[in-house]
């Protein structure tokens, strides 16, 4: 991930919204819970993060993958495969834009 600004807002998504005490099936309204609380500056740097995930995620880039997961890890104590990641993403944007 050097190569990649490490996703911050999402470190915050997930250590706040969607840690590991939350199930899957609460994602998507965790998500509009963060667009309704959160300025619309933080929404638009997530969005921004979820767009550069997405493009790890097309080029098929593991290697970057396993780092993010990492990342997201050390502060959430949630995994986020490379399989898990697309549905991750998309419910995401799909509520917060």
């Amino acid at each position: 991930m050097d190569n990649l600004k490490k996703p911050e807002m999402l470190k915050y998504f997930m250590s706040g919204y969607f840690n590991q005490s939350v199930s899957w099936s609460d994602l998507e309204g965790l998500a509009t819970d963060f667009k309704e609380r959160e300025p619309k500056s933080m929404v638009k740097q997530l969005i921004s993060e979820l767009k550069m995930l997405q493009n790890v995620l097309q080029k098929g880039d593991k290697e970057t993958w396993r780092e993010i997961e990492k990342y997201v890890h050390e502060y959430s104590m949630r995994y986020l495969d490379f399989e898990d990641g697309p549905e991750f993403i998309n419910t995401v944007l799909k509520a917060i834009q």
